[in-house]
């Protein structure tokens, strides 16, 4: 199996707000394939859930994180 290198980014959504995303933030998540969110045990995304209101995700990998928040 090759390993791949990549790049980690830590991206934070705020205070839950989709405005107050950095514009950073958004160019980051927009040029990343793949997409790690936390999942809470019932299933929630809220932070997935704030980004989809300021981009699409289409083509996306999302990576469902389980901790609790």
């Amino acid at each position: 199996m090759e390993v791949k290198k990549g790049v980690l980014y830590g991206v934070g959504v705020g205070p839950g707000d989709p405005e107050l995303l950095t514009i950073k933030a958004v160019r980051i998540l927009r040029e990343c394939p793949v997409i790690a969110v936390p999942q809470t045990k019932s299933g929630e995304t809220l932070a997935l859930d704030i980004v989809r209101q300021v981009l699409p995700l289409d083509g996306k990998t999302i990576l469902p994180l389980y901790f609790s928040m």
